[in-house]
């Protein structure tokens, strides 16, 4: 089976963010389904709003636009 992502490049990315941080064995996978997760909303919410403006493609405003309001969400 073929995996998704570098599982040892994630984990090492996280680890330089948050280096007193121990992690539990899985949960670099965790955090790979929350970050698809939170680029799925992105594009569904900047979707949204180039539909709103008329516009039959996405640009940078409103990703810009739909990002402060995924981030919201995400906030916990």
């Amino acid at each position: 089976m073929t995996r998704l992502y570098p599982r040892a490049t994630l984990k090492k990315i996280i680890h330089a963010h948050e280096p007193s941080v121990k992690l539990s064995k899985n949960v670099d996978i965790k955090v790979y389904v929350l970050y698809l997760l939170f680029l799925q909303r992105l594009v569904a919410e900047a979707s949204r709003q180039a539909q709103l403006s008329h516009d039959s493609v996405i640009q940078s405003r409103h990703v810009t636009r739909a990002l402060k309001m995924v981030l919201q969400q995400f906030k916990g």
